[in-house]
Protein backbone atom coordinates (compact mmCIF):
# COMPACT_ATOMS: atom_id res chain seq x y z
CA UNK A 1 0.00 0.00 0.00
CA UNK A 2 1.82 3.12 -0.91
CA UNK A 3 1.76 5.83 1.80
CA UNK A 4 4.15 8.37 0.56
CA UNK A 5 4.36 9.88 -3.16
CA UNK A 6 8.29 11.07 -3.90
CA UNK A 7 7.76 14.59 -6.26
CA UNK A 8 11.27 15.50 -8.61
CA UNK A 9 10.81 19.13 -8.50
CA UNK A 10 12.94 20.51 -11.59
CA UNK A 11 11.27 19.55 -15.07
CA UNK A 12 8.52 17.97 -12.98
CA UNK A 13 6.68 20.55 -11.26
CA UNK A 14 8.72 23.30 -11.89
CA UNK A 15 9.65 24.03 -16.00
CA UNK A 16 13.24 24.95 -15.48
CA UNK A 17 15.47 23.57 -18.25
CA UNK A 18 18.92 22.42 -16.30
CA UNK A 19 20.97 23.24 -19.53
CA UNK A 20 20.32 26.81 -19.11
CA UNK A 21 19.76 27.00 -14.91
CA UNK A 22 22.86 25.27 -14.51
CA UNK A 23 24.97 27.67 -16.87
CA UNK A 24 22.74 31.24 -15.51
CA UNK A 25 23.38 30.03 -11.90
CA UNK A 26 27.14 29.77 -11.98
CA UNK A 27 27.54 32.73 -13.76
CA UNK A 28 25.35 34.62 -10.89
CA UNK A 29 27.27 33.28 -8.64
CA UNK A 30 30.25 34.39 -10.29
CA UNK A 31 29.27 37.73 -10.43
CA UNK A 32 28.23 38.06 -6.67
CA UNK A 33 31.59 36.45 -5.79
CA UNK A 34 33.80 38.72 -7.90
CA UNK A 35 31.80 41.67 -6.89
CA UNK A 36 32.85 40.89 -2.92
CA UNK A 37 36.17 38.79 -3.14
CA UNK A 38 37.13 39.49 -6.57
CA UNK A 39 37.30 35.64 -7.21
CA UNK A 40 35.65 33.13 -9.62
CA UNK A 41 33.78 30.08 -7.41
CA UNK A 42 32.18 28.40 -10.18
CA UNK A 43 35.23 26.11 -11.03
CA UNK A 44 35.32 24.90 -7.21
CA UNK A 45 31.61 25.17 -7.02
CA UNK A 46 31.87 22.30 -9.88
CA UNK A 47 34.52 20.16 -8.06
CA UNK A 48 33.12 20.26 -4.99
CA UNK A 49 29.29 18.92 -6.33
CA UNK A 50 31.73 15.81 -8.18
CA UNK A 51 32.72 14.93 -4.92
CA UNK A 52 29.20 15.36 -3.40
CA UNK A 53 28.06 12.83 -6.56
CA UNK A 54 30.88 10.24 -5.82
CA UNK A 55 31.10 7.29 -3.52
CA UNK A 56 31.43 8.43 0.02
CA UNK A 57 30.39 7.94 3.50
CA UNK A 58 26.96 9.14 5.11
CA UNK A 59 28.45 10.97 8.19
CA UNK A 60 28.47 14.46 5.95
CA UNK A 61 25.32 16.32 4.82
CA UNK A 62 25.76 17.64 1.13
CA UNK A 63 26.11 21.19 1.86
CA UNK A 64 28.74 20.36 4.32
CA UNK A 65 30.84 18.66 1.81
CA UNK A 66 30.88 21.56 -1.01
CA UNK A 67 31.58 24.42 2.07
CA UNK A 68 34.63 22.08 2.98
CA UNK A 69 35.90 21.58 -0.66
CA UNK A 70 35.43 25.29 -1.33
CA UNK A 71 36.99 26.57 1.80
CA UNK A 72 40.19 24.72 0.88
CA UNK A 73 39.97 25.91 -2.93
CA UNK A 74 39.15 29.57 -2.07
CA UNK A 75 41.34 29.43 1.10
CA UNK A 76 38.61 31.07 3.32
CA UNK A 77 36.85 29.96 6.14
CA UNK A 78 33.85 27.85 5.97
CA UNK A 79 31.79 30.42 7.94
CA UNK A 80 32.60 33.62 5.77
CA UNK A 81 31.56 31.08 2.50
CA UNK A 82 28.50 30.55 3.87
CA UNK A 83 27.88 33.91 4.99
CA UNK A 84 28.46 34.75 1.38
CA UNK A 85 26.17 32.31 -0.50
CA UNK A 86 23.15 33.28 2.37
CA UNK A 87 23.71 36.72 0.53
CA UNK A 88 24.02 35.43 -2.72
CA UNK A 89 20.13 33.73 -2.25
CA UNK A 90 18.92 36.49 -0.86
CA UNK A 91 20.18 39.48 -3.69
CA UNK A 92 20.73 37.34 -6.90
CA UNK A 93 19.25 34.06 -6.91
CA UNK A 94 15.80 35.32 -6.99
CA UNK A 95 16.81 36.78 -10.73
CA UNK A 96 16.90 33.23 -11.80
CA UNK A 97 13.32 32.88 -11.97
CA UNK A 98 13.04 34.06 -15.08
CA UNK A 99 14.41 30.62 -16.45
CA UNK A 100 11.61 29.21 -15.33
CA UNK A 101 7.62 28.95 -15.08
CA UNK A 102 5.28 26.62 -12.89
CA UNK A 103 3.73 23.00 -14.32
CA UNK A 104 0.29 22.93 -14.66
CA UNK A 105 -1.77 20.85 -12.22
CA UNK A 106 1.53 21.03 -10.00
CA UNK A 107 -0.40 22.83 -7.09
CA UNK A 108 -3.54 20.68 -7.23
CA UNK A 109 -1.56 17.53 -7.20
CA UNK A 110 0.02 18.24 -4.11
CA UNK A 111 -3.01 19.76 -2.36
CA UNK A 112 -4.95 16.22 -4.09
CA UNK A 113 -2.38 13.94 -2.22
CA UNK A 114 -2.18 15.82 1.41
CA UNK A 115 -6.14 15.41 1.43
CA UNK A 116 -5.65 12.19 0.89
CA UNK A 117 -3.10 11.66 3.63
CA UNK A 118 -0.39 10.85 1.54
CA UNK A 119 3.45 12.13 2.88
CA UNK A 120 4.24 13.94 -0.09
CA UNK A 121 7.83 14.20 -0.40
CA UNK A 122 9.86 17.31 -2.35
CA UNK A 123 12.53 14.51 -3.97
CA UNK A 124 14.70 17.39 -5.70
CA UNK A 125 18.02 16.39 -5.87
CA UNK A 126 19.93 17.99 -2.91
CA UNK A 127 22.86 19.86 -4.40
CA UNK A 128 21.35 23.68 -3.34
CA UNK A 129 20.80 24.83 0.66
CA UNK A 130 17.38 24.61 1.87
CA UNK A 131 16.59 28.43 0.74
CA UNK A 132 17.34 27.50 -3.16
CA UNK A 133 14.61 25.38 -2.92
CA UNK A 134 12.20 27.51 -0.92
CA UNK A 135 12.32 29.93 -3.51
CA UNK A 136 12.01 27.44 -6.71
CA UNK A 137 9.02 25.90 -4.92
CA UNK A 138 7.38 29.49 -4.90
CA UNK A 139 8.50 29.89 -8.18
CA UNK A 140 6.47 26.74 -9.35
CA UNK A 141 3.57 28.49 -7.48
CA UNK A 142 3.32 25.52 -4.73
CA UNK A 143 3.93 26.24 -0.71
CA UNK A 144 7.39 27.53 0.18
CA UNK A 145 7.04 26.61 3.73
CA UNK A 146 9.23 23.61 3.91
CA UNK A 147 7.47 22.03 7.06
CA UNK A 148 4.06 21.75 4.53
CA UNK A 149 5.64 18.64 3.24
CA UNK A 150 6.67 15.68 5.36
CA UNK A 151 10.10 15.90 3.52
CA UNK A 152 11.96 18.04 1.26
CA UNK A 153 15.28 16.99 0.49
CA UNK A 154 18.28 19.67 0.13
CA UNK A 155 21.51 19.67 0.69
CA UNK A 156 21.61 20.58 4.46
CA UNK A 157 19.65 17.75 4.97
CA UNK A 158 20.99 15.06 3.02
CA UNK A 159 23.98 12.98 2.89
CA UNK A 160 23.13 11.72 -0.92
CA UNK A 161 22.07 13.16 -4.36
CA UNK A 162 20.76 11.87 -7.54
CA UNK A 163 21.49 9.64 -9.23
CA UNK A 164 22.73 7.45 -5.99
CA UNK A 165 20.09 4.92 -4.91
CA UNK A 166 20.86 5.67 -1.33
CA UNK A 167 19.35 8.91 -1.64
CA UNK A 168 15.94 7.39 -1.87
CA UNK A 169 16.29 5.24 0.78
CA UNK A 170 17.95 8.18 3.04
CA UNK A 171 14.08 9.37 2.07
CA UNK A 172 12.09 6.48 2.81
CA UNK A 173 13.94 6.37 6.17
CA UNK A 174 13.34 10.03 6.65
CA UNK A 175 9.64 9.76 6.51
CA UNK A 176 9.21 6.41 8.14
CA UNK A 177 7.85 4.02 4.97
CA UNK A 178 9.26 0.97 3.30
CA UNK A 179 10.22 0.90 -0.32
CA UNK A 180 6.43 -1.08 -1.46
CA UNK A 181 5.02 2.32 0.43
CA UNK A 182 6.56 4.67 -1.72
CA UNK A 183 6.00 6.08 -5.29
CA UNK A 184 8.76 8.31 -7.52
CA UNK A 185 7.74 10.39 -9.94
CA UNK A 186 9.86 12.25 -12.06
CA UNK A 187 11.14 13.23 -15.54
CA UNK A 188 14.13 11.65 -15.62
CA UNK A 189 15.03 7.62 -16.04
CA UNK A 190 18.79 8.05 -14.89
CA UNK A 191 18.03 10.41 -12.09
CA UNK A 192 14.28 9.89 -10.90
CA UNK A 193 13.15 6.38 -12.34
CA UNK A 194 15.78 3.65 -12.44
CA UNK A 195 17.38 4.85 -8.96
CA UNK A 196 14.47 4.24 -7.01
CA UNK A 197 13.20 1.67 -8.86
CA UNK A 198 16.83 -0.17 -7.40
CA UNK A 199 15.57 0.30 -4.02
CA UNK A 200 12.36 -0.90 -4.65
CA UNK A 201 10.15 1.90 -4.92
CA UNK A 202 6.92 2.22 -7.35
CA UNK A 203 8.00 4.44 -9.97
CA UNK A 204 5.62 6.80 -12.46
CA UNK A 205 7.50 8.30 -15.73
CA UNK A 206 6.61 11.55 -16.81
CA UNK A 207 6.76 12.87 -19.89
CA UNK A 208 7.95 15.92 -20.55
CA UNK A 209 6.54 16.84 -23.95
CA UNK A 210 2.90 14.99 -25.58
CA UNK A 211 5.70 12.76 -27.93
CA UNK A 212 8.20 12.43 -25.33
CA UNK A 213 8.85 8.92 -23.33
CA UNK A 214 6.93 8.20 -20.34
CA UNK A 215 3.73 7.52 -18.57
CA UNK A 216 2.61 10.14 -18.85
CA UNK A 217 2.35 14.29 -18.05
CA UNK A 218 1.48 15.59 -15.12
CA UNK A 219 -1.66 15.94 -15.60
CA UNK A 220 -2.07 12.37 -16.62
CA UNK A 221 -0.74 11.77 -13.26
CA UNK A 222 -3.00 13.99 -11.39
CA UNK A 223 -5.76 12.46 -13.52
CA UNK A 224 -4.71 8.87 -12.69
CA UNK A 225 -4.70 9.86 -8.98
CA UNK A 226 -8.33 10.85 -8.27
CA UNK A 227 -9.37 7.63 -9.42
CA UNK A 228 -10.77 5.31 -6.71
CA UNK A 229 -7.65 2.61 -6.04
CA UNK A 230 -5.13 4.48 -8.02
CA UNK A 231 -2.16 2.81 -6.35
CA UNK A 232 -3.43 -0.30 -7.81
CA UNK A 233 -2.09 -0.03 -10.97
CA UNK A 234 1.58 -0.10 -9.15
CA UNK A 235 2.52 -3.85 -8.32
CA UNK A 236 4.71 -4.74 -5.93
CA UNK A 237 8.39 -4.91 -7.03
CA UNK A 238 10.80 -8.00 -6.27
CA UNK A 239 13.32 -8.42 -4.03
CA UNK A 240 16.45 -8.16 -5.66
CA UNK A 241 20.43 -8.22 -4.28
CA UNK A 242 20.96 -5.15 -5.69
CA UNK A 243 18.71 -3.33 -3.02
CA UNK A 244 20.52 -4.36 -0.14
CA UNK A 245 23.53 -2.21 -0.09
CA UNK A 246 21.73 1.32 -0.80
CA UNK A 247 19.20 0.68 1.55
CA UNK A 248 21.51 0.28 4.34
CA UNK A 249 23.69 3.30 3.11
CA UNK A 250 20.59 5.42 3.42
CA UNK A 251 19.47 4.18 6.67
CA UNK A 252 22.73 5.56 7.70
CA UNK A 253 22.44 8.98 6.41
CA UNK A 254 19.17 9.13 7.65
CA UNK A 255 20.36 8.33 11.31
CA UNK A 256 23.15 10.89 11.12
CA UNK A 257 20.45 13.55 9.57
CA UNK A 258 18.73 13.09 12.90
CA UNK A 259 21.10 13.31 15.40
CA UNK A 260 22.21 16.41 13.89
CA UNK A 261 19.12 17.61 15.62
CA UNK A 262 19.40 16.02 19.02
CA UNK A 263 20.98 18.43 21.90
CA UNK A 264 23.40 17.98 23.91
CA UNK A 265 20.58 17.25 26.99
CA UNK A 266 18.77 15.01 24.75
CA UNK A 267 20.51 11.35 24.24
CA UNK A 268 19.82 9.91 27.88
CA UNK A 269 16.27 11.46 28.24
CA UNK A 270 13.18 8.94 28.16
CA UNK A 271 10.34 11.20 27.48
CA UNK A 272 7.97 7.95 27.64
CA UNK A 273 9.21 6.08 30.55
CA UNK A 274 8.86 2.64 29.27
CA UNK A 275 10.60 3.41 25.78
CA UNK A 276 14.66 3.66 25.02
CA UNK A 277 16.60 7.14 25.53
CA UNK A 278 18.46 7.85 22.02
CA UNK A 279 21.49 6.82 23.56
CA UNK A 280 19.97 3.20 24.28
CA UNK A 281 18.61 3.07 20.57
CA UNK A 282 22.01 3.44 18.80
CA UNK A 283 23.38 1.20 20.90
CA UNK A 284 20.79 -1.08 20.42
CA UNK A 285 22.02 -0.77 16.45
CA UNK A 286 25.65 -1.14 17.35
CA UNK A 287 25.33 -4.43 19.65
CA UNK A 288 22.35 -6.21 17.01
CA UNK A 289 24.46 -5.51 14.16
CA UNK A 290 27.98 -7.03 16.20
CA UNK A 291 25.78 -9.73 17.50
CA UNK A 292 22.76 -10.48 15.14
CA UNK A 293 22.27 -8.99 12.01
CA UNK A 294 26.28 -10.25 10.67
CA UNK A 295 26.37 -13.13 12.00
CA UNK A 296 23.06 -14.49 10.87
CA UNK A 297 23.95 -13.68 7.35
CA UNK A 298 27.40 -15.44 7.94
CA UNK A 299 25.72 -18.40 9.55
CA UNK A 300 23.34 -19.00 6.66
CA UNK A 301 26.15 -18.80 4.01
CA UNK A 302 28.34 -21.16 6.12
CA UNK A 303 25.63 -23.61 6.72
CA UNK A 304 23.03 -25.84 5.16
CA UNK A 305 19.71 -24.42 5.70
CA UNK A 306 20.27 -23.47 9.43
CA UNK A 307 17.56 -23.11 11.65
CA UNK A 308 17.47 -19.67 12.91
CA UNK A 309 16.27 -18.73 16.61
CA UNK A 310 15.01 -15.41 17.54
CA UNK A 311 17.34 -13.08 19.26
CA UNK A 312 16.91 -12.54 22.78
CA UNK A 313 14.73 -9.76 24.01
CA UNK A 314 16.60 -7.02 24.20
CA UNK A 315 17.06 -5.03 27.88
CA UNK A 316 14.63 -2.79 29.06
CA UNK A 317 14.19 1.40 29.32
CA UNK A 318 16.66 0.83 33.12
CA UNK A 319 19.10 -0.65 30.97
CA UNK A 320 22.63 1.22 31.06
CA UNK A 321 23.51 2.41 27.57
CA UNK A 322 26.83 1.40 26.11
CA UNK A 323 28.73 4.64 26.46
CA UNK A 324 28.14 8.13 27.21
CA UNK A 325 28.93 9.56 24.07
CA UNK A 326 26.55 9.31 21.21
CA UNK A 327 28.09 10.24 18.09
CA UNK A 328 31.37 7.64 19.27
CA UNK A 329 28.20 4.81 19.44
CA UNK A 330 27.16 5.93 15.79
CA UNK A 331 30.78 5.63 14.41
CA UNK A 332 31.21 2.23 15.95
CA UNK A 333 27.70 1.49 14.22
CA UNK A 334 28.87 3.15 10.70
CA UNK A 335 32.22 0.83 11.18
CA UNK A 336 30.60 -2.58 11.69
CA UNK A 337 27.15 -1.62 8.84
CA UNK A 338 30.61 -1.14 6.67
CA UNK A 339 32.24 -4.57 7.52
CA UNK A 340 28.46 -6.38 6.84
CA UNK A 341 28.54 -4.33 3.38
CA UNK A 342 32.10 -5.45 2.74
CA UNK A 343 30.59 -9.58 3.30
CA UNK A 344 27.52 -8.76 1.33
CA UNK A 345 29.71 -7.19 -1.68
CA UNK A 346 31.63 -10.32 -1.60
CA UNK A 347 28.72 -12.75 -2.19
CA UNK A 348 28.11 -14.63 -5.62
CA UNK A 349 24.91 -14.07 -7.13
CA UNK A 350 23.54 -17.67 -5.99
CA UNK A 351 24.48 -16.92 -2.60
CA UNK A 352 21.91 -14.48 -2.20
CA UNK A 353 18.97 -17.29 -1.96
CA UNK A 354 20.62 -19.90 0.10
CA UNK A 355 17.64 -20.93 2.73
CA UNK A 356 17.13 -21.14 5.89
CA UNK A 357 14.65 -21.48 8.47
CA UNK A 358 13.61 -19.08 11.27
CA UNK A 359 11.59 -19.01 14.44
CA UNK A 360 9.40 -16.86 13.27
CA UNK A 361 9.56 -15.92 9.51
CA UNK A 362 9.76 -19.72 8.28
CA UNK A 363 11.36 -20.60 5.26
CA UNK A 364 13.75 -17.61 4.22
CA UNK A 365 16.99 -16.95 2.32
CA UNK A 366 20.03 -14.86 2.89
CA UNK A 367 18.59 -12.16 0.85
CA UNK A 368 15.17 -11.70 2.73
CA UNK A 369 17.70 -11.72 6.04
CA UNK A 370 19.62 -9.14 4.62
CA UNK A 371 16.46 -7.18 3.79
CA UNK A 372 14.86 -7.74 7.09
CA UNK A 373 18.34 -6.07 8.51
CA UNK A 374 17.49 -2.90 6.63
CA UNK A 375 13.89 -3.26 7.76
CA UNK A 376 15.23 -3.67 11.60
CA UNK A 377 17.45 -0.01 11.30
CA UNK A 378 14.33 1.67 9.55
CA UNK A 379 12.06 0.44 13.34
CA UNK A 380 14.57 1.59 15.00
CA UNK A 381 15.10 4.78 13.18
CA UNK A 382 11.36 5.05 13.44
CA UNK A 383 11.24 5.29 17.30
CA UNK A 384 14.37 7.49 17.17
CA UNK A 385 12.66 9.97 15.56
CA UNK A 386 9.55 9.84 17.91
CA UNK A 387 11.85 10.21 20.87
CA UNK A 388 13.68 12.87 19.56
CA UNK A 389 9.97 14.69 18.86
CA UNK A 390 9.21 14.34 22.21
CA UNK A 391 12.55 15.87 23.80
CA UNK A 392 12.60 18.56 25.86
Amino acid sequence: MIKAVLLDLDNTLLDNPQDVFVVEYLRAVDQYFAEHWQMSVSGALVKSTRIVLAARDAQQTNTSVVVDVLAKELQRPPKTIMELFEGFYQESYPALQQHSRPVAWAAELIQHLREEYFAVVIATNPLYPAEAIRQRLAWAGLPDTLEYYALVTHGDNMHFAKPDPAYYAEILARVGVEPDEALMVGDSLESDIEPAALVGLHTYHLKTSADGEGAGTLADFYALSIEDNWTNHFPARRLMPAMIEPEMRGNLGALFGMLSQVKDHYWHQHPDRDEWSIMQIICHLLESEQTVQRPRLQRILQEDNPFLTAPRRPAGADAVPCADEGYQVARAFVAERQTTMQFLRALQHEDWMRPARHSIFGPTTLLEMAHFTAQHDRLHLKQLCRTLGKCE
